[in-house]
């Protein structure tokens, strides 16, 4: 069945068919059903494609933030009861925050990382990319397993003053838990794998030997630990959580976008592949990267209160108090409506870039600056050290959820190592 033709009704985040490319589907959502009411995700959801929508949407007061336990939706509520703990570390995530709450912790949240500049970052960033791109083989490596997923785990672990060498079970801690959230079907066995790996993850950003360790360093766990703000400090639990969530939303937001980005690159000339080792048109590449590679394909939220909302096509869509939205953030920037050659991706294209990427309004990603710099500083050494990188003829292997979209495997080689 062309792509094109996919039917609305039978798309989920875990359906195979929609996964590989799913801008023709969207495509088609936003021409027929810019706003969709899908029965088959999480018992009756609520399906933005649109720009503009997506836009109104973010900025919505009456949907909220608290959709921790989304996932579970599937469950029978004396079921849910057993995965209580780990609910309770996702809903201390600033992420999931409304209102004061939300506004408190996030400048919490703020301060704690303002140290944390990019000149402070910049020579860490780049001593672990040397790292991993020392240890590759130029005539043909995989850029997944090799560099793309050790980079980000290895950069944020270095941020929050925990030992780099700890990053394979950094992303399998995260991976479990990105695919109960980027999915709309899970099994049960999964989410208890799930609840196994918040519990580890938690237990080791709490020990001991990890507290001294990033006082030592002093890294943004300590500094999340020491910081405060009118008088007020996180709690141990929710200082576990942030670092927790900024794990979960940086390492596979970096690692698809890297994987992403070399893919689409490779229908690039040389010319504009060194448009990424320039400093001068680097930042404008990697916001069209962002744009157009997408790595985190939609937003949540969950309806607080019933409200009726009219899109720019006339239509109006009834939403019922406790119902899930889904706003894909990965069809807003192919809008054509929004972006002039939206399906085509133009590395120089003018700042500033208005993807939503990262959200808009007052939720925008906590982590969006640390995703931009090691993507920045990664994707320019690459293209430096290989500035003849291709992607050969290859089964591709994606991830099984659309909500984080990428590879598990990509085969790269330098056609002058070659």
């Amino acid at each position: 069945m062309p792509k094109q033709e996919l039917p609305a009704e039978r798309f989920t985040h875990n359906e195979i068919e929609y996964i590989p490319d799913p801008y023709p589907f969207f495509a088609s959502m936003r021409a027929a059903n810019p706003v969709y009411f899908s029965e088959r995700i999480f018992g009756g959801t609520w399906l933005f494609f649109g720009y503009d929508d997506c836009v109104a949407m973010l900025k919505e007061e009456r949907l909220s933030n608290a959709r921790a336990a989304v996932p579970l939706r599937f469950l029978p509520p004396e079921q849910r009861a057993e995965f209580s703990d780990m609910v309770d570390v996702f809903e201390r995530w600033l992420a999931f925050h409304d209102g004061r709450q939300h506004t408190g912790n996030r400048r919490q949240a703020n301060r704690s990382y303002m140290p944390f500049t990019e000149q402070r970052l910049e020579p860490r960033i780049r001593g672990v990319v040397d790292r991993l791109l020392d240890a590759v083989d130029p005539a043909g490596f995989d850029l997944m397993a090799e560099f793309a997923f050790p980079l980000p785990a290895m950069v944020i672990a270095d941020v929050l003053g925990v030992p780099t060498e700890a990053h394979a079970d950094l992303s399998r801690w995260t991976d479990d838990i990105a695919h109960l959230f980027g999915s709309t079907q899970v099994s049960l066995e999964h989410v208890r794998r799930t609840a196994d790996s918040t519990r580890e993850l938690a237990a080791f950003l709490a020990a001991p030997e990890q507290r001294e360790r990033a006082e030592r360093e002093q890294g943004l766990l300590h500094a999340l630990r020491t910081t405060e703000v009118h008088g007020q400090r996180f709690d141990e639990q929710d200082v576990v959580a942030q670092a927790a969530m900024l794990l979960f939303a940086g390492v596979a937001s970096i690692r698809y976008l890297i994987g992403n980005s070399v893919h689409e690159l490779d229908r690039c000339s040389p010319e504009q592949r060194a448009l990424l080792t320039d400093p001068g048109t680097a930042p404008a590449a990697v916001e069209e990267l962002l744009r157009f590679c997408t790595p985190v394909q939609f937003i949540g939220r969950v309806v607080a209160e019933d409200f009726s909302y009219t899109g720019p096509d006339g239509r109006t869509a009834h939403l019922r108090a406790g119902r899930p939205v889904l706003l894909y953030s990965g069809s807003a920037n192919r809008d054509e409506t929004r972006f002039d050659r939206a399906d085509e991706l133009v590395l120089d294209r003018p700042l500033p870039n208005p993807h939503l990427t990262f959200g808009a309004g007052r939720h925008l990603c906590f982590g969006d600056p640390l995703v931009r710099q090691t993507t920045r500083i990664a994707l320019g050494e690459l293209y430096r050290r290989m500035p003849g990188l291709r992607v050969p003829a290859q089964e591709l292997c994606w991830n099984n959820n659309l909500g984080f979209h990428g590879f598990t495997a990509l085969r790269v080689a330098d056609a002058g190592r070659c």
